[in-house]
């Protein structure tokens, strides 16, 4: 009975092993030319996004492009989880593309008390939010 509970012990310790062997604790950064791609790739799904019809959401749209690039980009991503959910099947694809490219470019550790919050953006349509958001990601 020992035999099997160590036997069993032991297998069980292997396939953690494993599973674990290889994965690295923190996440790699892309290199330049991965961050070109992802931008590019982001851009391009943006374009496709042109012809959302959205009269009736309102979006927190950001126009700090400069030293408040990570706050700006926060907030994109934000609005971007917003038309998530109010996008049609066909579009919404596109939309989580974009998140997934862009949470790259995310800098967990910034932050600054001069960057004014997503929230106190002003409010506009899909079609300004889509122009500045398009912008933006032009200029990084």
């Amino acid at each position: 009975m020992m035999c099997k509970v160590l036997i069993f012990g032991c297998i069980a310790a292997v396939i953690l092993m494993t599973a674990a062997y290889g994965v690295p604790l923190e996440k790699t950064k892309l290199s330049p030319a991965e961050k070109k791609k992802c931008l590019e790739a982001s851009i391009t799904d943006l374009a496709l996004l042109k012809h959302i019809d959205n009269n009736f959401l309102d979006f927190y749209t950001p126009n700090d492009k400069q030293e408040c690039n990570q706050t700006t980009l926060a907030c994109f991503l934000k609005e971007l989880k917003v038309l998530e959910q109010d996008v049609e099947e066909n579009d919404k694809q596109h939309v989580i593309n974009i998140g997934k490219n862009l949470q790259d470019f995310k800098d967990p550790d910034f932050s600054s008390p001069t960057c004014k919050k997503c929230e106190s953006n002003e409010k506009k349509k899909f079609p300004e939010f889509h122009q500045e958001m398009t912008s933006f990601l032009q200029s990084l």
